[in-house]
């Protein structure tokens, strides 16, 4: 790395170190800011919220075909060439209603998850490591908690967003999610790094033992036989952990009722798997099982920004908007 290239990346990771700075939220019409304030949600108490949610969500089941048709596209995609796809029907509807779910827990005041013991273990056994650590998630359950945990120990991670997610709010619910998801950043102790030549910037935060966040479910070049297909995801978190020998420790977000809780895995070490190759087919062999434990609650694989239409049930190809970019090409907004 020639002095110039080092100095580019010194300032790019002393960039990324700074404090997140969420931007306002940008004003709306009376209707959506109702829908949209955080302590106007925390007069309803969560039981009650949960059980309208699931409510309102098997009601668009029955209300709206074309919603019910994009829910069938998704659960096909995702189960198609695994133990549950017969489970197709069923699941679609369920899908429905837990998307409505996530949609109302996004909104309401930030808790922290819980964990099991064996989960609060794992945990505790990687953050101690003196090893950096590769955070490494899904689009399930609510996501927008899974860092809670992390947090709630005095860690924050780092991760990478697309370039959208930088831009100005809208003044509209769009805008106002991308201004709450900045808000759970900075609860967080998040620090979002532009996913545009972010590959660089996190080898060398691990290699400072710090923590990274990525999600293993965005599009990529490395084909994975993964939920009974052919998949195109990103190896980006086995290179970067056989790189600087960081430990992946897998988790998951999922609630049971009104709680949410985070699965923690047991953490993978680069230095006993033969190679990357090996590293990242054990990594996705983790989230295949936890996925297909509660396939409903994952988000859309076609949704805009993931693998939109090239998501089917015979495999997951690459769209041409998802080529450009670092090590992530979207954080989801699920709510």
């Amino acid at each position: 790395m020639s002095a110039e290239e080092n100095s580019d990346l010194t300032t790019a990771v002393t960039r990324a170190r700074r404090a997140t700075q969420p931007p306002a939220m940008p004003p709306v019409s009376l209707r959506v800011r109702l829908s949209t304030t955080p302590w106007l949600h925390r007069l309803m108490p969560a039981p009650l919220a949960i059980r309208r949610a699931e409510r309102r969500g098997a009601e668009n089941w029955e209300r709206y075909p074309d919603e019910r048709q994009r829910a069938r596209a998704a659960m096909e995609a995702i189960v198609a060439g695994t133990e549950r796809a017969h489970q197709a029907e069923e699941l679609s509807r369920q899908y429905m209603i837990e998307s409505e779910v996530h949609r109302m827990l996004f909104w309401r005041p930030l808790r922290t998850a819980r964990m099991a013991e064996k989960s609060e273990a794992h945990l505790h056994d990687a953050l101690e490591a003196g090893r950096g650590v590769l955070l490494s998630s899904c689009h399930t359950g609510p996501i927008f908690q899974t860092m809670s945990v992390i947090a709630a120990r005095g860690r924050g991670a780092f991760c990478v967003a697309a370039p959208w997610f930088f831009e100005q709010p809208s003044h509209d619910q769009w805008g106002r999610r991308l201004a709450r998801w900045w808000q759970v950043a900075r609860a967080r102790r998040e620090h979002v790094i532009p996913s545009v030549g972010s590959y660089p910037v996190l080898r060398l935060l691990l290699e400072q033992r710090e923590l990274v966040w990525l999600l293993f479910d965005m599009p990529g070049s490395r084909e994975t036989h993964f939920l009974g297909k052919p998949i195109m995801v990103s190896s980006s978190s086995a290179r970067l952990a056989s790189e600087t020998q960081a430990l992946i420790l897998p988790l998951r977000s999922r609630r049971e009722g009104h709680r949410t809780w985070v699965d923690v895995g047991a953490p993978l070490d680069p230095s006993t798997y033969a190679d990357v190759e090996d590293l990242h087919d054990a990594l996705a062999a983790v989230h295949e099982r936890w996925i297909l434990d509660l396939p409903a609650t994952l988000e859309d694989p076609r949704r805009r920004g993931a693998w939109e239409e090239r998501a089917t049930a015979s495999g997951w190809t690459r769209p041409a908007s998802a080529r450009v970019g670092g090590a992530g090409q979207r954080r989801g907004l699920t709510a």
